[in-house]
């Protein structure tokens, strides 16, 4: 008699499974008893499910095998918004999706792919497609899957065993952004400055992915091993006219800022050199491990750095597969009143310095969903600022903006007026987190006020 074990597993794990019967029971067998290195169970694992691939090239099932990236017509338009805010003060903005692995580099996935519904023509479809929306809402974009699809010989655009790019993988995109950026007119303005890379050794980076994998594995996986670079300035700059080293301190003209995740972060890869070399400019790198979408780009449009020397480009890089309307409109609304630089109009406030409690009376102001509630601390402490609102009828409304550990505290919060009521709020108190170091000031942005004749 053969009796069945109950198996739970994910949907997609069940993708990568077969049952083997004998006499005694059933157990569920995937195709890593094929692996080159003993892996078993990667694709139900609960921290990272994966798959093998060719020649020790591991997926991410949930990340890089996904066909389908959440970037709505709303995403799209809030991204064209926030680029005409940052374009009215000079700044260009370039917008770079990190595609998945599975698009860059398919000639490596496993012969069984199409088991865990992946298709490599829809997956492509569907990053091309985000790409040229953008771009007729007037963004401009960099297609990084096509200047890493076709890698010089012995060149991996990813790590064999983990989700970042490699040295090789960095440097083809920057090439990419570079020519993106050389053939904009503001391009012109700008005095070139000569940039050399040189080769030192190769480096192994820490890899979180390769140790979970690592733990179904009986043999050593391949390190994430790239050669690492060191770009550094050949021609000498007149600091008069506004020049910048390559990670210097601000000055009155920044040619490009770096912002992103990981993928830029990185030293190994040499990504804020490769651009630097490629652009012929200066590269500021604001990038953020751990900041996941808004971390890096918050902390930087929040910060006086932005505001007193906006960048000539703006280069935003982040995975495909992170969702920019995860949180709401309010990061987006954020990130444009901030990019704006318009929030200009004060409000008349009553300060508990004590308690950190600001209060402000709306009943006299013409304010609705469209408007933005800026907050200005002037101390770079806050991690966090409490909106709660009250309607006429005292009810009451409560919004937050909290910045995790690892971002800027800049002490500035843009609070978006959508979400309220249809009349909108008759009071408004905000409460911070630390007691205040000088008196805060609230501004609307943009002003739509009412005649108070």
């Amino acid at each position: 008699m053969i009796r069945f074990t109950p198996l739970t597993v994910s949907t997609a794990a069940l993708a990568g499974l077969t049952l083997v019967l004998s006499s005694g029971s059933a157990t569920a067998q995937s195709s890593a008893d094929y692996s080159n290195y003993g892996c078993t169970g990667l694709e139900i694992d609960n921290e990272l499910p994966s798959i093998e691939g060719r020649d020790g090239v591991f997926y991410r099932i949930n990340a890089d095998l996904r066909m389908n990236h959440p970037f709505s017509d709303q995403t799209v338009a809030q991204m064209a918004e926030l680029s005409q805010a940052l374009a009215a003060n000079g700044t260009t903005l370039i917008f770079v999706p990190v595609p998945t692995k599975s698009v860059t580099m398919p000639g490596y996935l496993p012969t069984d792919v199409e088991r865990y519904g992946f298709d490599l023509e829809i997956a492509t479809e569907v990053h091309l497609d985000i790409l040229r929306r953008l771009g007729a809402a007037g963004v401009v974009t960099v297609d990084a899957r096509d200047a890493m699809i076709d890698m010089p010989d012995g060149e991996l655009a990813f790590f064999k065993a983990d989700f970042h790019w490699s040295a090789a993988g960095a440097r083809q995109t920057a090439i990419a952004i570079a020519e993106t950026i050389r053939g904009l007119p503001e391009y012109a303005d700008l005095d070139p400055t000569l940039f050399e890379t040189v080769p030192l050794e190769v480096g192994v980076a820490f890899s979180g992915m390769r140790r979970i994998l690592q733990s179904r594995c009986l043999t050593t996986l391949p390190e994430a091993e790239t050669m690492t670079y060191l770009t550094s300035q050949v021609q000498s700059l007149d600091l008069d006219s506004g020049g910048l080293d390559l990670f210097g301190e601000s000055a009155n003209t920044t040619p490009i800022v770096l912002l992103g995740t990981s993928f830029s972060d990185s030293l190994i890869n040499n990504f804020p050199g490769f651009l630097a070399e490629y652009a012929q400019l200066e590269v500021v790198n604001y990038a953020l491990t751990g900041g996941n979408q808004y971390g890096s780009i918050t902390s930087y449009l929040t910060s006086t750095e932005f505001e007193e020397a906006p960048p000539r480009f703006l280069i935003w890089e982040n995975p495909i597969y992170n969702n920019l309307a995860q949180y709401g409109d309010l990061p987006m609304r954020e990130l444009t009143a901030a990019a704006s630089q318009t929030c200009t109009m004060p409000l008349a406030t009553q300060i508990n310095a004590e308690e950190a409690i600001i209060t402000v009376d709306l009943d006299g102001y013409d304010l609705g969903p469209a408007d933005t509630i800026f907050v200005d601390t002037h101390a770079n402490v806050e991690t966090q600022a409490s909106f709660v609102f009250q309607s006429d009828e005292g009810l009451t409304r409560t919004k937050t903006i909290e910045r995790g550990e690892r971002l800027s505290r800049t002490g500035r919060f843009y609070m978006p007026l959508s979400g309220l009521w249809d009349g909108g709020a008759a009071a408004m108190r905000i409460q911070m987190t630390q007691p205040f170091l000088s008196e805060p000031s609230v501004y609307v942005c943009p002003s739509q006020m009412k005649d108070e004749s």
